[in-house]
């Protein structure tokens, strides 16, 4: 996730959707802050209160061994006198240790009277009951005792000993009060100070944190919110020559080179699609040819009926006229030129004549004229085969495509280009289920010849015999006018050429054409009837 200096998330331009929204976060400055301060004041508070409670460990210590000593050098002291003991002068002595040490509580001289201990001297004006007890045990131990300590007060007990005779024992009563009162005003002291530098720390931080860190990051995510709004020559300021600095040289690398692969692939894509463009014009250009040729084959063929049966008409027509021409020539010479009948018989052949010349004319009408020029036959099956291939696609057939370097021929290229689309239409229409059609481009002893197979269902021999015939089919009705090998050969014989059909059942047909090449000195186009 991107975050902005002000706590707000950079969203990026584009986003999936997602089944719940994701709950606001803090910002990275905004933790860092918290982390800063709560740092801060851990370090600070655990280092106070440390030192607070060394203190007070300290001072406590010193005062009980002051109170220990303290209670030696009395002992010491009333031990060195000699009696008889005075209360008055007793307790003089002890008030000048007391007056030394104003930090003990009290000092008690504690004798024992009829086996319980009693007071004896002290510099308190009040008894202590502990005390007395913490004085037995030191006399009858003959050792120095620690009493419990009760509230902010300890008792320690050293015995009195003289000519190897206990006689009593000084009691010494500590007080901790003044050093609690220290201690408590120590915390408070502490925690206003704590909350002072971390208030001040914090602050520091904070500026240094917000000019160091803060101002760089915030450089570097502008620039990353203007790429991700489609600026891609948006670059991140000079920073420092820091971790931050590399952080945006190397962002700004990576803009560069992004923004040159961003103009390269508007570059590529732009041409791809000028190229795709043209792709497609040529394909529609190869529809628009490609339903000419079958608008044009559709008339050739319609015109070869035409032409089938006007020859039939014309060869059933022209056999009757000419025997009604010869009797009438007979029997115009059997009356004579002056006779009325060889008028009348004049007029008869004249009107047969006439229908003559109109079946003439209708045989003329039905024949192709073939304009011829100098083509090369591999550009020509090469543009057969383009044509063809999207009707390959779709029939689940695969086109080989296999050339060779071949002469050029004198052809009409239209008509031949008809002739072989016949050819490839029949070899789709074998195979239903799919194959291969191979579109093969050869030469033998100085011809060419070109050769269309498929794997289809193939033709029985009886079939094959006739399959240049007219109305000669293998289709069903409806879907084939037998037109289609007729009128393929009738074009090829008419370039000279001839053509040649192998098939069996089960193993596809072949196709072959054999052309005469051009010869070297045919440049231009001739016109034949």
């Amino acid at each position: 996730m991107i975050e902005g200096t002000d706590g707000s998330e950079a969203r990026p331009r584009h986003t999936s959707p997602s089944v719940a929204t994701p709950p606001a976060r803090w910002s990275l400055r905004t933790r860092l802050a918290l982390f800063t301060a709560l740092t801060i004041a851990v370090v600070i508070g655990a280092t106070t209160y440390v030192q607070s409670r060394v203190v007070e460990r300290t001072l406590e210590a010193e005062l009980v061994d002051a109170a220990r000593l303290t209670a030696l050098a009395v002992a010491d002291d009333l031990e060195l006198r000699s009696g008889p003991y005075n209360a008055d002068e007793m307790r003089a002595a002890i008030q000048e240790f007391i007056d030394a040490m104003p930090e003990l509580g009290s000092i008690s001289v504690i004798t024992i009277e009829a086996g319980k201990p009693a007071l004896f001297a002290s510099t308190s004006s009040s008894e202590r009951t502990d005390a007395l007890e913490i004085g037995q045990r030191a006399i009858t131990r003959r050792s120095l005792v620690w009493g419990e300590q009760s509230g902010s007060v300890r008792i320690l007990a050293v015995p009195l000993v003289h000519d190897a005779r206990t006689f009593g024992a000084v009691a010494v009563t500590v007080s901790f009060d003044a050093l609690y009162r220290l201690r408590n005003s120590g915390r408070v002291i502490a925690a206003w100070s704590t909350v002072i530098s971390v208030a001040a720390l914090f602050v520091l931080v904070e500026l240094l944190v917000r000019y160091f860190i803060h101002r760089p990051i915030g450089a570097i995510l502008a620039t990353v919110r203007d790429v991700s709004g489609g600026i891609l020559s948006a670059r991140v300021p000079a920073i420092r020559d820091d971790e931050l600095g590399a952080v945006a040289d190397g962002l700004n690398h990576m803009l560069t080179d992004l923004e040159s692969l961003h103009t390269g692939l508007q570059q590529r894509v732009g041409q791809a699609t000028q190229e795709l463009r043209m792709r497609n014009r040529e394909l529609l250009e190869m529809y628009q040819e490609m339903f000419a040729l079958r608008e044009e084959l559709g008339r050739a063929q319609q015109l070869a009926a035409v032409g089938e049966t006007t020859s039939a008409v014309a060869h059933q027509i022209g056999t009757p006229l000419n025997l009604v021409s010869g009797y009438i020539q007979l029997l115009m010479e059997e009356q004579g030129p002056a006779s009325p009948v060889t008028r009348r018989l004049r007029v008869a052949e004249e009107q047969i004549g006439k229908v003559t010349a109109i079946v003439q004319d209708l045989l003329a009408r039905s024949r192709r004229r073939l304009v011829r020029e100098r083509i090369a036959p591999r550009q020509l099956l090469s543009r057969l085969c383009t044509l063809v291939q999207p009707a390959m696609g779709s029939a689940r057939v695969d086109l080989v495509f296999e050339p060779a370097e071949v002469p050029d021929i004198d052809a009409d290229a239209a008509q031949l280009e008809l002739a072989l689309l016949n050819l490839v239409s029949n070899a789709l229409d074998a195979m239903p289920q799919g194959g291969q059609l191979t579109i093969r481009l050869g030469r033998d002893n100085g011809r060419v010849t070109m050769a269309v197979a498929d794997t289809g269902t193939g033709m029985v021999p009886e079939l094959v015999e006739r399959a240049f015939e007219p109305w000669v089919t293998s289709k069903p009705p409806g879907r084939g006018t037998g037109l289609g090998l007729s009128i393929a050969r009738t074009v090829i014989v008419e370039h000279g050429g001839h053509m040649t059909l192998t098939s069996a059942p089960g193993c596809g047909t072949t196709v072959l054409v054999d052309l005469p090449a051009a010869a070297p000195e045919t440049k231009e186009a001739t016109v034949h009837a």
